[in-house]
């Protein structure tokens, strides 16, 4: 029955235009900002044209580093986790106006199966939210690539690595998710999930890592234990270019393992908070 929810709700899930119009927007993000880079670096500022072949402003829009750029958008801590939060927050919220919770729960589903479905389904936007850019952004610094190097550098690309990297970074994206699930499961309310999740990822986090920071000592070390400390831990971790022979070792923030570890204890937390508030929920009304 649990598969069968999940098939259900992902099918709902691609008819919503929601999901792909933040897929547009995260998609052209990552066609944007190397295409402004590279009109950029071919200026002097005063209009005359300059070509550059070398030089680490052009690793934004060249192959192989260029590949990162679509990847670390769609961050937890990037624009990626505004995009999950927005629609996370809409989808479940309104599920209840619509009353297709009753509608599952009177045919004989239970609370628990009904609400793990729809968290499942994150998978697919938090996979597609990395894809997207990352696909668009190679096919754009490709023709850069091209026209400045005469030919496209294959071999300079892990893509083994590229491939875990874009895993990586959707797995940023689930403590965001799941605190957004909450706060729609919790109120209710689209805007209160929404609102409140745009309010955690844009200003709470933010500020409150700034002032562990400035704080400094122990207290500094807690914020690498936040969501957006953990992603950012994690993301460190990415790279595309096979010209580097093993990960970039790390000198701040918390090691993969506890990263996993830790982003998996948030998102089981919230995921297990809103069926416990699902769970004792008046579905009659």
């Amino acid at each position: 029955m649990f598969w069968q929810m999940v098939s259900v709700e992902q099918k709902k899930l691609t008819r919503r235009k929601i999901l792909w119009i933040e897929l547009a927007v995260v998609a052209a993000a990552a066609v944007f900002i190397p295409v402004v880079i590279y009109l950029a670096s071919q200026s002097d500022g005063s209009g005359n044209v300059i070509i550059t072949t070398d030089g680490p402003v052009d690793d934004m829009f060249t192959w192989p580093l260029a590949l990162s750029v679509g990847i670390g958008l769609a961050s937890g801590s990037g624009l990626g986790g505004l995009l999950i939060v927005i629609l996370i927050g809409t989808l479940t919220a309104q599920e209840y106006g619509w009353r297709t919770m009753q509608l599952w729960l009177s045919n004989g589903i239970s609370r628990p199966v009904l609400l793990l479905a729809k968290f499942a389904i994150v998978l697919l936007p938090a996979l597609l939210f990395v894809l997207a850019p990352f696909v668009t952004g190679a096919l754009t610094t490709a023709v850069f690539t091209q026209n400045l190097q005469g030919s496209l550098p294959f071999a300079q690309v892990d893509w083994w690595q590229a491939a875990l990297s874009i895993l990586r970074t959707a797995y940023t994206l689930l403590p965001y998710a799941a605190l957004t699930f909450l706060l729609a499961v919790a109120s209710r309310s689209t805007v209160v999930a929404v609102g409140g999740g745009l309010a955690y990822t844009l200003l709470i986090e933010g500020v409150l890592m700034q002032l562990l920071g400035l704080v400094g000592g122990a207290w500094a070390r807690v914020g690498q234990y936040l969501p957006a400390g953990l992603s950012h831990s994690l993301t460190a971790l990415n790279r595309v270019s096979a010209s580097t022979s093993s990960l970039v070792a790390q000198t701040e923030g918390t090691n993969m393992e506890t990263a996993v570890i830790d982003i998996a204890l948030y998102t089981f937390l919230f995921v297990g908070l809103a069926i416990l508030a699902f769970r004792r929920q008046d579905l009659t009304g």
